[in-house]
């Protein structure tokens, strides 16, 4: 029973280095999911076991450590900081963008656990490096075939990110990777082809550290490689080879970094994509990434012993939302610096406990002689790295799962001469009770924190999926999606006032009846307010809100959401630029006024909020402030905007009107859209025979339109236009 036990519980650690490969495309976010549910479920069938295991073989249990003290100490802190702090559902459950929470903190731990009880011997260890490097050489390749165009890059553009679905996420993973290969290399003394497999997945990993294009990693890399090569240096007295190795490291790195520099300003560097953003690093593209921080220790110091809970740094980005951050994505949940969002999360407590975890792992590298020089030299040089890594951005599964197995395998190295936590060995009637007890938690577990998440999640995919039964039945899923608590319920209320506000689009109106659009609205307008009820500070619910009462005409309830949602990020354009348009609806041509000058002064380079205040200004008569506004910042009073259009249009000053539509043609001749609505202008100024000519023009020019352009044509020829 021992022996199925433990070959059961190994078998456990030795699957989650293969989670990188599962991406489930039935659940909503899966890359994320997927993988985050498979470590979860392995996590705890694998503890379940283990602590079976633990009541009949002393030898299975773990050796007291301060590390894994301090873990567990940390799991225990951010515990207390998810109940006290600002939203305690979403701090324990998280969502399916991120999958973290507290419940995943608990998993940490648990894993953790078991990695220093059962992995006692160099034997094992060695087996689980090696299992985990090969499955990154097969995650390389893949990304070497998305490079070759076999595969697409999932999240777009020309940064590879393999099965991870984000170029950052793949980057921190071979980062590890390249110092688990090396250490495997230098420690293990492999035979020859097994060193020239080694190199090759090394070159590997670095490749595709460069193609995701991630320059937090990049220089962690570098950084954590050049540190190491010090160590040797410094610290290889007595071995030649060792010290030599270092020089060379040393001597690489800077040759790298100092040829780099020599010539990031050349064509050959400028014109490549991955090697521009390397050239591009400066303090002054890093602006964004410190204002975020300065939020972020702002909001640390307003709960500074348990922060705020993970998942919350939102409401200190909400709050403190400064108008000149247009350009960035406009719903941050990450300072973008796992230090800063451990203080955020957990406050002084926590971040201290955080800290701790490298603290003890460098304290038992350096203390004693249970490392050798070329073993502090790599493990050094990989925590490092990470460390830098994270001043960037923040942690996912797999870069949190290897450091965990980092540090495990630092604690047990150090801790191989003391023995196990001495606890009771049961027996006979006793053993069954506790095993039995075990079991029903364990199938417990598995079940109320798993299967309801999935449910939801694959239930949201089904939800926005097209249907035989048309949009009635996606309604009947969402209806189910949004029922319960627990994980992915913000995400599924979202998802329904989304569907509830893009089937009243003119353009899909024809797949819906006025009477299911109606109980939609409805129904996600009496439903949608129980969520903002419950986390009643979320000015992101309330914008969502208060744009969808807004479309479906409910302008006195949207006001009061929007202004609330002001009140809690009082910079935030985006809500100003619905107060604006409440306004106008309303012909309140004063309040309008003064909402979108508002924004644009916050701001006087977004031309997004330059071009609604001179639309406005435009439609109330101030034509002379909207020309100054506009020949300041493009130098005409016509450039190429559709809402400057729509003001001209709605107007009747048809001559800018054409102007306007013209230049957006010359800004991009490929859409057929923008020839459409140069036609419609010269038809309502009363000139069919030009708008004609346009749509000849665009039938030429644009073979794949040619037949809708003559249809166009017929219906202003007969008068039906």
């Amino acid at each position: 029973m021992q022996k199925a036990l433990r070959y059961a519980v190994l078998a456990g650690i030795f699957a989650i280095p293969f989670i990188p490969f599962v991406v489930a495309n039935q659940l909503f976010f899966p890359f994320i999911t997927g993988k985050n549910f498979a470590f979860r479920i392995i996590v705890e069938v694998v503890f379940g076991l283990w602590l079976i295991l633990t009541l009949q073989d002393p030898s299975a249990r773990p050796k007291k450590s301060g590390l894994w003290f301090a873990l567990l100490l940390f799991v225990a802190s951010l515990g207390i900081s998810t109940f006290i702090g600002e939203n305690p559902q979403k701090s324990f459950w998280s969502n399916f963008e991120r999958m973290e929470g507290w419940i995943t903190l608990l998993h940490f731990g648990a894993y953790f656990t078991v990695l220093v009880s059962m992995l006692k011997d160099e034997k094992n260890w060695k087996w689980l490096w090696n299992v985990s490097i090969f499955v990154s050489v097969l995650v390389g390749l893949y990304g070497v075939s998305q490079l070759a165009g076999i595969f697409t890059i999932n999240q777009g553009g020309a940064r590879v990110d393999a099965t991870f679905g984000n170029a950052t996420y793949l980057a921190v993973y071979m980062l590890f990777h390249v110092f688990m290969t090396l250490y495997a290399l230098v420690k293990w003394r492999p035979t020859r082809w097994v060193q020239v497999g080694y190199g090759f997945a090394i070159v590997l990993q670095v490749l595709m550290i460069f193609y995701a294009a991630t320059r937090g990693t990049t220089l962690g890399l570098l950084g954590g490689l050049l540190l190491a090569g010090l160590i040797f240096a410094l610290f290889g007295k007595g071995h030649r080879t060792v010290r030599r190795g270092g020089i060379a490291l040393i001597v690489g790195v800077l040759v790298i970094a100092a040829g780099f520099y020599a010539i990031k300003d050349t064509a050959f560097v400028q014109n490549d994509y991955t090697l521009r953003r390397f050239a591009d690093i400066d303090l002054q593209a890093g602006q964004t990434r410190f204002t975020i921080w300065n939020m972020a220790l702002k909001g640390a110091s307003e709960r500074p012993i348990f922060g705020w809970g993970q998942e919350n740094f939102n409401y200190i980005f909400n709050k403190d939302y400064k108008g000149s951050m247009y350009g960035q994505e406009p719903w941050f949940d990450r300072a973008h610096n796992q230090f800063l969002d451990w203080v955020v999360a957990g406050g002084s407590v926590g971040l201290i406990l955080y800290l701790a975890l490298y603290a003890f792992a460098l304290w038992y590298l350096w203390r004693g002689d249970s490392f050798d020089v070329s073993e502090r030299a790599i493990l050094t040089g990989v925590l490092a790295g990470y460390a830098f890594h994270n001043l960037f951005v923040f942690d996912n599964l797999m870069s949190s799962v290897l450091f965990l197995m980092m540090l495990a395998f630092i604690t047990v190295r150090h801790t191989r001469e003391k023995s196990e936590i001495a606890l009771p060995t049961l027996s006979g009637g006793a053993l069954s009770a506790a095993s039995g007890v075990i079991v029903v938690a364990l199938v417990a577990t598995v079940y109320f924190v798993n299967v309801p998440g999935i449910v939801r999640a694959a239930g949201i995919v089904s939800a926005i999926s097209p249907h035989d039964g048309g949009l009635q039945t996606n309604f009947d899923i969402f209806k189910k999606v949004i029922q319960g608590g627990g994980l992915g319920q913000q995400e599924a209320y979202e998802q329904l006032i989304q569907f509830a506000t893009q089937i009243r689009r003119q353009d899909l109106q024809q797949l819906s009846t006025p009477e299911l659009r109606d109980e939609v609205a409805t129904y996600t307008k009496d439903n949608f307010i129980e969520e903002i009820n419950r986390h009643p500070e979320d000015a992101r619910l309330r914008v969502f809100y208060g744009s969808f009462l807004r479309q479906i005409g409910d302008l006195a309830d949207a006001k009061v959401q929007l202004n609330k949602a002001l009140e809690l990020s009082p910079e935030k354009q985006s809500i100003m630029f619905e107060l604006g348009l409440i306004a106008t609806l309303e012909n309140d041509g004063t309040n309008a006024v003064m909402w979108f000058k508002k924004a644009y002064e916050l701001a006087p380079s977004y031309d997004q909020a330059r071009m609604l205040y001179v639309s406005i200004l435009i439609r109330v008569g101030d034509t002379a402030t909207a020309d100054q506004l506009l020949l300041e910042r493009f130098g005409t009073v016509t450039p190429p905007n559709d809402v400057l259009l729509q003001a001209y249009y709605d107007l009747k000053i048809f001559d800018r009107a054409v102007a306007v539509a013209q230049a957006r043609i010359t800004e991009d001749p490929t859409d057929p859209n923008r020839y459409t609505q140069l036609a419609a202008v010269y038809v309502e100024a009363g000139n069919r025979a030009q708008a004609i000519v346009v749509l000849q023009q665009a039938g030429e020019a644009l073979p794949s339109f040619k037949t809708q352009a003559d249809q166009f044509i017929q219906q202003i020829q007969s008068g039906q236009i």
